[in-house]
């Protein structure tokens, strides 16, 4: 008979009984119980998801912000120019509609300059009745606003302005209203040299400021005629104005204002036509614009659920499209075939 061993090795077809015995006694060893993982492990293994949940968040945000600059800066289909010609003419006739209807701007001096230059531009008699009423309005006739004869002016020539010394202003923060009156009347409305430089400083305003800068100076050579000094400013800015325009993909009040202020800079070579595109495509049904977009307002931290200014938004796309109408049909001329 053969022995155990043999046995074995023969029913399980294997190695010799060494090896088998060898691992019959790891069998019969007591199996340990496992170790519990060390805190430190389970720490490092949280703080290494939750990284990954970062990065894996943050790449998704920067996919969305390349998308949204890419919409930006670049249409899917080009129009052709009877398309764009078509919803620029219905863009302006309803928001031209919208703004007949209203008065609550003839506060705004910025914003009457912009009518009244869209009624010298497009004769609409809707205009006209605003630039009436607004010259009956106490806007122009407030003697507690200094400044009340420098509007009448501004939208009646033959008015005049008595020497306003506004020199004693202090020059440290912007003053937009006091530029666009000095714009308006320099030799009547005196500020001071350092006022003055603020105007014209190429370097010291940057975004919304520098948006406004630019405005006044747009309205300074409408009134006083151009310069080497003045043309140079306007250009430098003007390009900073649409430099912003590339990378701030949000279709609220400052978008169309961007458009508007380089354009009566004398600058359309800087527009984009896909930004106008967005502004046409976002205005509302009723032919207004809203001041904010998507409730994402002026500021990065700028949210409202309501519609602060609609008819400040309004006004400034609506000169927008209408100096591309009137001052710059070149423009459409070399976007649109």
């Amino acid at each position: 008979m053969a022995n155990d061993e043999t046995v074995v090795a023969a029913v399980c077809g294997m190695h010799d009984t060494r090896s088998l015995s060898r691992g019959v006694r790891v069998l019969e060893d007591p199996i340990e119980p496992d170790e519990p993982e060390p805190l430190e492990t389970r720490v490092d293994r949280l703080w290494a998801f939750a990284a990954r949940a970062v990065i894996r968040t943050t790449m998704a945000g920067l996919a969305v912000v390349v998308l949204a600059l890419l919409n930006n800066n670049y249409a899917v289909r080009r129009l052709t120019r009877d398309e764009f010609l078509l919803r620029l003419e219905r863009s302006i006739e309803s928001a031209t509609s919208w703004l007949a209807a209203r008065s609550d701007f003839f506060g705004n001096p910025a914003l009457m300059f912009m009518i009244m230059d869209m009624e010298k531009m497009s004769g609409d008699p809707r205009l006209q009745r605003l630039l009436d009423d607004y010259r009956k309005s106490t806007f122009v006739s407030n003697p507690n606003n200094p400044l009340h004869t420098v509007w009448a002016q501004m939208v009646d020539a033959q008015k005049t302005v008595p020497v306003i010394d506004a020199r004693s202003v202090p020059a440290g923060d912007i003053h937009e209203i006091l530029w666009v009156a000095h714009a308006i009347a320099p030799n009547r409305v005196l500020i001071s040299p350092e006022e003055r430089a603020n105007l014209f400083s190429r370097t010291k305003y940057f975004w919304g400021r520098r948006n406004h800068q630019l405005f006044a100076l747009d309205s300074y050579r409408y009134y006083n005629g151009r310069s080497s000094e003045l043309d140079s400013t306007l250009a430098h800015l003007a390009k900073k104005v649409a430099r912003d325009e590339h990378f701030d993909f949000r279709v609220n009040d400052t978008y169309p204002q961007r458009i508007a202020f380089v354009l009566a800079a004398q600058h359309p070579d800087l527009i984009r036509s896909r930004w106008v595109e967005r502004v046409i495509n976002n205005q509302d049904a009723d032919g207004h614009w809203s001041y904010c977009w998507y409730s994402w307002c002026k500021g990065v931290m700028d949210f409202s659920a309501n519609d602060p200014d609609p008819s400040h938004a309004t006004v400034q796309a609506a000169w927008a499209l209408t100096l591309l109408k009137h001052r710059f049909p070149q423009w459409i001329e070399r976007n649109y075939q």
